[in-house]
């Protein structure tokens, strides 16, 4: 599978510059490769018989759309080239016009009077950075209210390739083919309305190059995960010893069911540290999990919780925190002196809410792991939630840097697991996900990997992913309940060990 990455503006365009002069691969060559991939694709997605018009910009996008026209021209009869005046056009473009030339294919300065089928968007891609006005913009609109079909070639222009606002006016389209890598505004704010279906398609630049990336944001594919060995000679505790703490009177289902998919996702020991007038309640539900009951006061934990954990903390190996809980003082304290300790902790629900009062605390040298969603997210930093979404990569990946042992899962439409600056993106949307238990779910997962793997980031990243993968079920979403995931983790951990 082709490695994926997210890349702004700059670092793109620095990647490009540096495969021309660092390595050596001449221009022309990268833009033949970026030719006939993108080829490939609009042969896919078109019929033969469709007429093209394909609109060249001023640079090397429009460069790209010459060469796409030469290599489509055989196939498609009514195919038509919109250039830029010559002085205007770059280096590679002019050398990309002579051949359109010499094959004869037809070509003007203005978007002809009729209507095509097929309009291939080249006019801007990357490299745009200032708004479109006077003729482009004209010509943009037209194609826009066409209604015919869209290729934009690298980044629908009109769009910023690193935020995704559109400036001053964009193409609408319905197809993006992405060159070498993505492009962040393509993730972000209106490029993810203007981009339509995603294509992504190598041109031969090398992958060291996007290794080399100070903060380098990939796409997690199944080739990033690396399922722990279970070794036939290990004993319980060589997964793990697990205390989850969370339950209230009103919410004892959410550490039931983080308690269901850790057993199922392969910890060694779980104990669950609840109030006491649930514990009954949770007794009856299963039997594989051990309880450490605390008197309870109104339905949550009573402040003898404090001296409970105190008493009890180094018995595990991985403490679990939030599921069900409630935001009040109890559960600040106890996430205050769950942080203060040596062991592996993941914060989730309200103790996410409550580790903001004492954020210093994740500054600790033991791994942390944090599962928000975005208004959690917002809860723990105080940033925002719109702020959030207009760039998550940007949030994560910040955050990331300023608590470098800890691992962030920000849970969205996308889901980003963020480390020392380095972003991973799962792209996987499902709205069967969208409902009460299933955040519980993967903070199970995570207890479990969290057992299981040596390194943290491999923990988030497998939890992550058999999370999303468990809950591809041939259902209907509006009808998937949380046993359905957790139910599916086996085959998800069998089809991955295989």
């Amino acid at each position: 599978m082709y490695p994926a990455y997210i890349h702004t503006q700059t670092t793109a365009r620095n990647i490009d510059h540096a495969a021309i002069k660092t390595y050596q691969i001449p221009s022309l060559i990268l833009m033949e490769h970026a030719a006939l991939k993108s080829a490939e694709i609009i042969e896919q997605i078109t019929n033969t018989n469709q007429s093209i018009c394909i609109l060249c910009g001023p640079g090397n996008n429009g460069a790209d759309g010459l060469a796409i026209a030469r290599l489509l021209q055989p196939k498609y009869p009514n195919l038509y080239v919109v250039v830029p005046e010559i002085k205007k056009m770059s280096e590679d473009e002019k050398i990309q016009f002579q051949m359109v030339q010499n094959l004869k294919i037809p070509f003007c300065k203005n978007l002809p009077n009729v209507t095509y089928d097929i309009y291939i968007d080249c006019l801007f891609g990357n490299g745009l950075s200032r708004d479109i006005t006077g003729f482009y913009k004209t010509m943009i609109q037209n194609v826009n209210t066409s209604q015919s079909t869209i290729i934009s070639i690298d980044m629908p222009s009109g769009i910023d390739s690193t935020m995704g606002n559109v400036l001053g006016c964009a193409i609408h389209a319905d197809y993006t083919i992405s060159l070498d890598c993505y492009k962040q505004g393509q993730w972000l704010n209106e490029g993810k309305n203007h981009c339509g279906k995603l294509y992504l398609v190598d041109i031969g630049i090398p992958q060291i190059l996007h290794q080399k990336c100070m903060d380098k944001i990939k796409i997690l594919n199944e080739e990033d995960i690396h399922l722990p060995n279970r070794p036939l000679n290990a004993h319980k505790s060589t997964f793990g010893k697990a205390l989850m703490i969370g339950g209230s009177q009103n919410m004892h289902g959410a550490i039931h069911m983080a308690s269901l998919s850790a057993y199922k996702s392969g910890i060694g020991t779980l104990t669950l540290m609840v109030p006491e007038c649930i514990s009954n309640v949770l007794a009856i539900k299963s039997d594989f999990y051990m309880l450490l009951q605390c008197a309870d006061r109104n339905g949550i934990f009573s402040s003898k919780a404090i001296d409970l954990l105190k008493q009890n903390i180094n018995n595990y190996s991985i403490i679990s925190i939030g599921n069900g809980m409630q935001k009040n003082n109890i559960t600040i304290a106890l996430v205050e002196q769950a942080l203060k300790s040596d062991k592996k902790i993941v914060l989730d629900a309200d103790a996410l809410w409550a580790a903001q009062k004492n954020i210093e605390l994740l500054k600790r040298s033991e791994t942390t792991i944090l599962t928000p969603h975005i208004k959690e997210m917002s809860d723990l930093t105080g940033i925002h939630v719109s702020t959030i979404l207009s760039n998550p990569f940007e949030v994560a990946r910040d955050f990331s840097k300023e608590y470098p042992s800890c691992v962030l899962i920000l849970k969205s439409s996308q889901t980003y697991i963020a480390h020392q600056g380095s972003v991973y993106v799962l792209d996987a949307q499902n709205a069967g996900l969208a409902k009460g238990g299933s955040g519980d779910i993967l903070c199970g997962i995570v207890v479990a990997m969290l057992g299981q793997c040596k390194d943290s980031l491999q923990a988030a990243l497998c939890a992550t992913y058999i999370h999303s993968q468990s809950a591809k079920l041939d259902i209907d979403s509006a009808s998937f309940m949380p046993e359905d995931i957790i139910n599916n983790i086996p085959n998800t951990l069998k089809r991955l060990r295989s």
